[in-house]
């Protein structure tokens, strides 16, 4: 975040929020070992303030808007009512509104550089309330998040836009590696999530039967969850059970080695368009709980397999 952007948070949301809450938010992230429930309850001012400036973001833009279209149809307002009304005085309102237009835009920026990426609140957040049972209160979560979204420092790759209905068009790939959270378990297992996003920004010029061009942005927001489970001790896994809860299409399923132990860990994918703004969707808190709960049903003891 910008240092402007940074100033604006600290003087607006200080004291509304825990101290990490409140670095989080000048941040855009968040990391460290956490208990459960501190992490649950910084999670929860963070949802709280990704809310209301979203709601704060879209009314501003809809003022921005109109304040625009009026500073426009103001200068015929003036024409024709400073005829009628014999005075020059109101020509002082298209400026005027154009002022507060601009200053709308300006308020409109720090806001949208403040906003944080929705997937912690609709995705990450559901799968640790859903898993609170499960974790072991004795231990820490490891936490590692990037909540800032599509930013320019992700940006891995810029090209013109593949052939398409347009006059022209370039295209932004960005790559947002943005969560990986360590969960240790009651039953002395350690499940690994992590959260990968590709964010695909097309931005293209078109022209329509009268001749007008019009700008478009279309996005396209690529997600990978990976499930690891990390046993804690030499156990075997069930391996034609996971290949037969798996969907191929959208999953995939492999075991790997750990410290001598071996783990098993499974990814599903997703997809989401939108046009204007980045999509805010994410993955179902609830799939992604599926896919630990697939990888501990295929978990056995070693001494299991062999009798």
């Amino acid at each position: 975040m910008s240092e402007a952007g940074q100033t604006v948070a600290r003087k607006s949301f200080s004291g509304q929020f825990s101290p990490e809450a409140q670095e989080a938010i000048r941040t855009r992230a968040l990391s460290g070992n956490w208990e459960v429930r501190r992490l649950m309850k910084v999670l929860g001012e963070l949802a709280h303030f990704d809310e209301v400036n979203e709601k704060k973001t879209r009314r501003t833009m809809v003022w921005m808007i109109v304040l625009y279209v009026l500073s426009f149809l103001g200068i015929f307002a003036a024409a024709i009512s400073g005829e009628f009304l014999g005075t020059n005085l109101v020509w002082l309102l298209p400026p005027a509104m154009l002022v507060l237009a601009i200053w709308q835009t300006v308020l409109y920026r720090k806001l949208k550089k403040q906003d944080l990426i929705n997937d912690f609140r609709t995705c990450l957040r559901p799968v640790l309330r859903d898993l609170a049972n499960d974790l072991d209160p004795e231990q820490k979560l490891r936490v590692q998040m990037d909540l800032s979204g599509p930013v320019d420092r992700k940006k891995t790759n810029e090209r013109p836009a593949p052939p398409g209905n347009y006059v022209k068009g370039k295209e932004h790939t960005f790559k947002d590696p943005w969560c990986e959270v360590r969960l240790p378990l009651v039953d002395g297992a350690t499940a690994v999530l992590q959260f990968d996003t590709t964010w695909i920004r097309l931005n293209v010029t078109k022209r329509n039967r009268r001749g007008k061009t019009k700008f478009k942005t279309k996005w396209r927001k690529e997600c990978v969850a990976r499930a690891t489970l990390m046993p804690p001790e030499a156990v075997r896994w069930d391996e034609a059970s996971l290949q037969a809860r798996m969907d191929p299409r959208l999953e995939k399923v492999k075991l790997v080695e750990k410290d001598g132990v071996m783990c098993a860990r499974m990814e599903r994918f997703w997809r989401f368009k939108g046009s204007g703004d980045a999509p805010g969707d994410a993955p179902p808190g609830r799939e992604v709980v599926g896919l630990l709960l697939r990888l501990h049903g295929a978990m056995m003891p070693s001494t299991e397999v062999g009798s």
